[in-house]
């Protein structure tokens, strides 16, 4: 355990030297420090040796830079030691700089560790420690419960990396002797604690370890420095593989759930620039690898791969997963009213397809050189994340015609409406083919929709067992695999859902929006106004939807209607919303239903039919109770500034939603109007 020791350990080692050094007792007084009398005279004593003499226990002449000892020896002379106080340490003294030091941080907070002197200092305080492992981001056995963590309920959204590859190498302590698997370890808990804070706090409380990091964004900018310290300089010029990428990634989405959107930004955009220099991007395997982590991680990090060896089946499958999930962040973002254009996935060509999609089958059952078949019967955790990922490709036409044509462009709105019809067709379709492990289930009283059984009380220090009845409320039911397999699916269902909910109503508002453009055009040019001419544009247009028949019926979509069914299935969705399959989405998901609901609060009453008019209560109940737990995030402070997450108030938070939802089903929820 010794040669694991990470050089911080909370103090215990720099109190031992000090010890060590107090133990010392000073040497008697040489011949030549008394004069003939007996009378002691005070001798010229060095202010310090250099740093080499003073580490080799050796005396240090006075001949100036370099000593005599290090002259001979051909090393270095340095005085950079910092001297030490002889005797015990003051305890008052101490006291005031810890409280100096301590208000200092309180007052300015944790700084971004993104601009170049910060990374600077942040590499400088690291260097002089131990070399960097995973005991540098909190202690080994809490790390451990952190990785289950991630792979519960992060990895359902984010499958990557190769789940078992990845949990062999972190038992054989590969971050001893790669940096780049500590980077992706960092960031990997740092998304975890990000986007799902709870469950590292009552972590490190259980094992009586919460003074190690006094709020979570302490714990995500411990991973963060971690992760760049581990990483290095020019780490883009080193070889580099997918795992390289899905650190970025990682590394982005932290900066996104702590609002940190210029990290979100510059991570995301390497992510996809490493992604496509290592041809991920590509339909067929290009069979180059830039890089590559060590044999049991997925990749010979040894040799590089030419274009005449074999397949790496698991750094392909990852590849995939990565580029798909970038494209869906990037839609994601789009939707919810912000464009970056660093951040931008072309539509997809004869020459430059998308790759397909990963395939539906677990990571236990894909190696580096071969694929086992998915076990009958068993639903893979692939499916929920492919059904995510076609609802996000059904915006394809759209963004093809916004990046060709411009974006809320009128130039020919019958050709335009039909490629928005098309699209919102489509992403409805989506769902009609689900998975029952995967639908939301129907309750047992008319207007009710199953909940999950999983429920979390906050812990009590002071009467432990009080909020669940003597039961331990800190542990969900994770020990079998069918049970954690649900509970992954849980999760996984509340983002295909809100995906879906999400995608259509900005289609519906696109459609409202271009209208509006059109009748505005309309009444300004009058009868002037020329448009729907056949030419290019027609053709393009006219090859972003099936071909009709002749014979076939084509009905408008009433977009009232759609309004309507928008706000039916949203109030669906949040009569069943649990926490365990809320939080571990972060602020992904809150921020996707409460963007439909304040659109749909929003919509003039011109366009809002009945059951938006009756709905709209709950609605802004629901909106409300969604803004306070978005709070809980860890960018978010605490109205004291300390921090600190008030558990009582998420408590509250908890049972507020939950109440609306008993509510809404009491008074015959939706179905009774339909």
């Amino acid at each position: 355990m010794q040669s694991y020791a990470n050089g911080h350990s909370n103090g215990h080692v720099e109190d031992m030297q000090q010890q060590q050094s107090q133990r010392v007792q000073l040497p008697a007084p040489s011949p030549a420090s008394t004069n003939g009398d007996g009378k002691g005279h005070k001798g010229n004593r060095l202010r310090k040796a250099c740093d080499s003499c003073s580490m080799r226990k050796v005396k240090c002449d006075e001949s100036g830079i370099p000593c005599r000892a290090c002259a001979a020896l051909d090393i270095p002379c340095t005085f950079d030691r910092a001297s030490k106080r002889r005797g015990p340490p003051n305890r008052h003294a101490e006291a005031i700089k810890k409280k100096a030091r301590e208000s200092m941080a309180a007052s300015a907070g944790f700084v971004s560790p993104t601009s170049p002197s910060n990374v600077a200092a942040t590499l400088a305080s690291f260097s002089t420690h131990a070399v960097l492992n995973a005991e540098s981001i909190c202690p080994f056995s809490t790390l451990e419960l952190l990785v289950d963590d991630f792979f519960t309920y992060i990895h359902p959204l984010c499958p990557f990396p190769h789940e078992p590859s990845f949990r062999a190498a972190f038992l054989n302590r590969e971050d001893l002797k790669n940096p780049s698997f500590l980077a992706l370890l960092a960031s990997m808990v740092g998304v975890l604690v990000a986007s799902f804070p709870r469950k590292p706090r009552l972590h490190l409380k259980a094992q009586h370890r919460e003074h190690l990091f006094p709020n979570s964004m302490s714990l995500v900018e411990r991973c963060h420095k971690v992760a760049i310290a581990a990483r290095g300089p020019g780490y883009l010029d080193k070889e580099l593989s997918v795992y390289d990428a899905a650190t970025s990634y990682f590394l982005g989405l932290a900066g996104a759930y702590t609002f940190q959107w210029k990290q979100t930004r510059l991570y995301f955009g390497e992510c996809l620039t490493i992604i496509k220099v290592l041809g991920a991007h590509k339909v067929k395997d290009a069979g180059i690898v830039v890089g590559g982590l060590p044999g049991a991680f997925g990749a010979d990090s040894n040799n590089v791969q030419g274009v005449g060896q074999p397949v790496d089946y698991i750094r392909q499958e990852i590849g995939r997963r990565l580029f798909w999930v970038m494209f869906v962040g990037i839609i994601s973002i789009q939707q919810l009213g912000a464009t970056f254009g660093e951040l931008l996935i072309p539509p997809p060509t004869t020459n430059n397809p998308y790759p397909p999609l990963p395939l539906e089958i677990d990571d236990e059952y894909i190696f580096v050189d071969h694929i086992e078949a998915q076990p009958a019967g068993v639903l893979s955790k692939l499916t929920g994340f492919n059904l995510n990922v076609r609802i996000y490709k059904t915006v394809t036409p759209l963004s093809t015609m916004e990046f060709a044509y411009g974006i809320d462009e009128v130039f020919d709105w019958n050709r335009q409406k039909r490629v928005l019809e098309e699209c919102l067709s489509n992403v409805k379709q989506v769902l009609d083919v689900i998975p029952q492990e995967l639908m939301l289930q129907p309750g047992a009283n008319p207007g009710e929709f199953g909940h999950s059984t999983f429920q979390y009380y906050p812990p009590n220090a002071d009467y432990p067992g009080a909020r669940s009845n003597g039961g331990d409320a800190t542990q969900w039911p994770l020990g079998k695999s069918e049970e954690r397999r649900r509970l992954q699916f849980e999760i996984q269902k509340a983002n295909i859902y809100g995906s879906q909910l999400g995608t259509r109503s900005s289609f519906v508002d696109k459609y409202c929006n271009l209208f509006d453009a059109y009748e505005k055009v309309k009444n300004s040019s009058g009868d002037s106004m020329q448009m729907g001419s056949p030419g290019i544009m027609a053709v393009g247009l006219d090859g972003m939807y099936p071909k009709k028949s002749v014979t076939s019926h084509y009905e408008e979509t009433n977009i009232a209607q759609e309004r309507e069914s928008i706000v039916k299935d949203l109030l669906k969705v949040l009569s069943c919303i649990s926490q365990v399959n809320m939080e571990p989405n972060g602020g992904s998901f809150i921020n996707k239903i409460r963007q439909i609901a304040s659109t749909l609060i929003e919509t003039p009453d011109s366009r809002k039919g009945p059951i938006a008019v009756k709905s709209e209560e709950y609605l802004g109940r629901f909106l409300d109770v969604l803004m306070k737990l978005e709070r809980i995030s860890p960018g978010c402070r605490s109205d004291n500034g300390d921090g600190q997450v008030d558990e009582e108030e998420e408590l509250r938070n908890w049972a507020d939603l939950r109440e609306y939802q008993l509510r809404f089903a009491q008074a015959g929820g939706f179905m009774s109007e339909i």
